[in-house]
């Protein structure tokens, strides 16, 4: 049956297929300078907001509505892949500080207040509403895939309309399945993906993931759906190219947003022998930079009033992700910024920094800066994060030798991962004869250093780290 392999990752993803019994990775998306991998985003692009002339002056000074007196206007359009990035970062820089809006939907939830000694519940009625940020521009989703271990998070609303995670990568899946379909002229309608080896370490939160996520790839125009684990597919695409009998291989598949690995026996019929994997990315690496690097430039070390406090913890938790700083942009945490922690202020420039990041929804700019100065550091021994943006102007140095004592309990938790794997499988890294690195994050020197120190230079392979699992997916 023909079919396409899908790698749906955290932050890049890709679609294969066979032609002639060798897998081809597709040309999705023909903006970027990879044709074959496509930035997993999607930009909801702006639309006009329209105010019912019957609200009165308290509602527009206190941005509060109801769900009948607002509506959006305009075309419902939407980019993928690096389109979606490119048309982000050029909107963005007409944004305005954020207004935030309260829209009550028009209904009434039910909750418990509390229990009588008889046993009755006393409830209340307590309208439902939902908030809604406007800079001005569109809205820019990234690392879907993360989400997808998250039961609590079931959507968001866009301008006025409700979507599902499901629906969001259903749309973006989409958009990659017809340019496939395009580019071979032929519609297929089944496809194997890969998942990570562990979505969740709850088996039931694991088993919803993908149960979302293949609820969502269904939507995007496929009938059939199997999966299989990323490692095991960069695994066969390697065998294919190189075949070996009755040689033990690791795969150590480090990406975006996930770790794993998968031991296989090779042979007539390679038998996978163990696999494991923890929650470790690359986005995971660049909050630990913004942290250690530059969070002090945003008040992370601030002190203020006469017990000289340190800023809330949930401030510097929202800083450490570029979609948890617009949540900040809330008034609650926008009065403390301009307000209380300015009293014996032990650095109000950072403050000063911070409500311009939260206020111009910077972000994803800053997230995207740290990125390009840590793949630097691949290839070099020291860069610069560059960073300006009239009242932000980074250009803070960074080694990589910084870098590694940075990352350094991430480094320890992927080695134990490692040495987990071959444990389960009953061997020594002396029994392994080929080590497989692929995924963006498998090229940063200090996991190969470890590989190397572990296993032994001669076994330490790089191999297609941004395409083998969606060439393997091909193999089925």
């Amino acid at each position: 049956m023909s079919f396409y392999g899908l790698d749906f990752g955290t932050t890049n993803s890709s679609l294969s297929t066979l032609v002639n019994g060798e897998p081809l990775l597709i040309p999705i998306n023909p903006e970027a300078s990879d044709k074959g991998v496509a930035r997993s985003a999607l930009y909801f692009y702006p639309r006009k907001l329209m105010i019912s002339n019957k609200v009165t002056k308290e509602q527009i000074i206190t941005n509060t509505f109801m769900h009948n007196q607002v509506w959006y206007e305009g075309e419902e359009k939407i980019s993928t892949g690096s389109l979606a990035v490119k048309t982000y970062l050029n909107d963005n820089k007409s944004r305005h500080h954020g207004i935030k809006r309260k829209i009550y939907t028009g209904v009434y939830k039910t909750f418990i207040l509390y229990t009588k000694e008889s046993g009755k519940i006393v409830t209340t009625e307590v309208p439902d509403y939902y908030e809604e940020m406007d800079f001005g521009t569109g809205r820019l989703f990234h690392a879907l895939k993360s989400a997808l271990k998250s039961p609590n998070y079931k959507g968001v609303r866009i301008f006025g309309k409700e979507y599902s995670l499901e629906e969001m990568i259903g749309i973006f899946v989409n958009n990659l399945k017809k340019a496939a379909d395009a580019f071979g002229n032929d519609e297929k309608k089944s496809v194997v993906c890969g998942r990570p080896v562990k979505f969740s370490i709850d088996l039931k939160a694991d088993k919803e993931a993908q149960d979302r996520l293949e609820k969502a790839i269904k939507s995007a125009g496929f009938d059939e759906v199997k999966f299989e684990f990323e490692p095991v597919a960069a695994a066969k695409y390697y065998l294919s190219r190189f075949p070996s009998k009755g040689k033990n291989v690791l795969v150590f598949d480090f990406g975006g947003g996930t770790f794993d690995t998968t031991l296989m026996e090779t042979g007539t019929e390679s038998k996978i022998l163990a696999t494991d994997g923890v929650y470790i990315g690359g986005d995971l690496l660049n909050s630990d930079i913004f942290y250690h690097k530059l969070g002090k430039l945003f008040g992370t070390e601030v002190r203020f009033g006469e017990q000289q406090m340190l800023i809330p913890g949930h401030i510097i938790t929202g800083l450490r992700s570029w979609f948890g700083i617009p949540n900040l942009n809330n008034p609650d945490d926008i009065s403390f910024l301009t307000g209380s922690v300015k009293y014996k202020c032990s650095d109000p420039e950072a403050i000063t920094r911070l409500l311009y990041l939260i206020q111009k929804n910077l972000g994803f700019e800053m997230y995207e800066a740290i990125e390009v100065a840590k793949k630097e550091l691949t290839n070099k021994e020291e860069t610069k994060i560059h960073f300006k943006d009239d009242l932000i102007n980074i250009d803070e140095k960074i080694t990589r030798q910084e870098f590694e004592e940075i990352i350094a309990p991430r480094v320890e938790a992927v080695r134990e991962c490692v040495m987990r794997t071959l444990e389960k499988a009953n061997l020594k890294p002396e029994d392994i004869d080929i080590v497989i690195r692929t995924g963006g994050s498998s090229l940063i020197p200090v996991f190969e250093n470890m590989l190397k120190e572990i296993f032994g230079s001669d076994k330490v392979t790089e191999f297609d780290p941004f395409t083998s699992v969606a060439a393997g997916l091909a193999l089925g």
